[in-house]
């Protein structure tokens, strides 16, 4: 039997490894270890064997406990929005007008009712609900379809322009780009609706254009251009536009149209959660108009 060459430092045999110079001793493994190993081994086989563990062809190995992280969610969960619905019973009623005639629901919850607010409507809104271009300001109680409590629950409710079969429908037209008006008078209907908010105009055009707004406009918008909320038709003399109040904006609006939509929230919010919102956006409104 051959001898196997020592360290000459320990005296420990080596195995006759070597690499770049480096040899490796038989040192075994301290027993501390080994038996740290084994523990851990059996350890391992009675959470096996205890808790859900291996895939089966059909499911999975269940355990002894029948513990399910699943169900321990789920239970919280449902805990949690018990608790929620508990907290925000008063918005179980389907009279909002009643609700929004209660004063002390404001102090009670407005600060609760932002977050669903942040979470659903911010996005397009902003969180401090000043709207951006192509989304209307939520707080300027000018309002597309009135700004009854009633009427803001149902936009909200169903969208606008949304696939919900309820839902509100409002279309400004392509006047310029499907040739319902010549392209002079597409400038010539700019000049006036400038005029309506006392924006800077050429006022010859907007005479002439006064004409072309009653012959197409004013059906929608009415004769003053003050819009209507049985349509949705803006106010075009309020000096509140969503998309742009520029010479520029106002002429792509007439010669391309404009088609907002609003999703409906209906079966992605709940109903409380829907009296929620039209509460909040009534709290943040200046008064509006019925």
């Amino acid at each position: 039997m051959a001898v196997r060459e020592k360290d000459p430092v320990s005296g420990t045999e080596l195995t006759g490894h070597e690499w770049d110079g480096i040899k490796e001793m038989d040192t075994p493994v301290p027993w501390a270890s080994r038996w740290a190993l084994w523990i851990s081994i059996a350890v391992s086989v009675l959470f096996w064997l205890l808790y859900p563990s291996f895939p089966a062809v059909t499911g999975y190995a269940k355990g002894l406990l029948g513990y399910s992280s699943r169900a321990e969610v789920t239970a919280a969960v449902a805990q949690a929005e018990a608790r929620r619905e508990q907290a925000f019973a008063p918005f179980a009623s389907e009279d909002i007008e009643a609700l929004a005639a209660d004063p002390s629901l404001e102090a009670r919850y407005s600060s609760a009712i932002s977050k669903l607010y942040a979470d659903n409507c911010a996005a397009c809104h902003t969180e401090d609900l000043q709207g951006q271009t192509g989304f209307p300001n939520l707080a300027d109680a000018h309002w597309l379809w009135s700004g009854t409590p009633e009427e803001i629950e149902y936009t909200i409710r169903y969208g606008i322009n949304a696939l919900h079969d309820d839902t509100r429908i409002a279309q400004m037209l392509a006047f310029g780009g499907d040739g319902m008006i010549e392209k002079p008078q597409v400038g010539q209907v700019t000049e006036f609706v400038l005029s309506l908010s006392g924006l800077d105009h050429n006022a010859e055009a907007a005479e002439a254009g006064s004409v072309v707004f009653e012959e197409n406009c004013a059906a929608c918008h009415g004769d003053d251009g003050r819009g209507g909320y049985e349509n949705g038709a803006p106010d075009l003399g309020d000096g509140q536009w969503i998309y742009g109040s520029s010479r520029e904006d106002i002429r792509r609006s007439v010669y391309y149209g404009r088609q907002g939509v609003m999703p409906a929230w209906e079966g992605r919010l709940s109903d409380a959660q829907i009296r929620m919102l039209t509460l909040y956006l009534l709290w943040n409104a200046e008064d509006a108009p019925s």
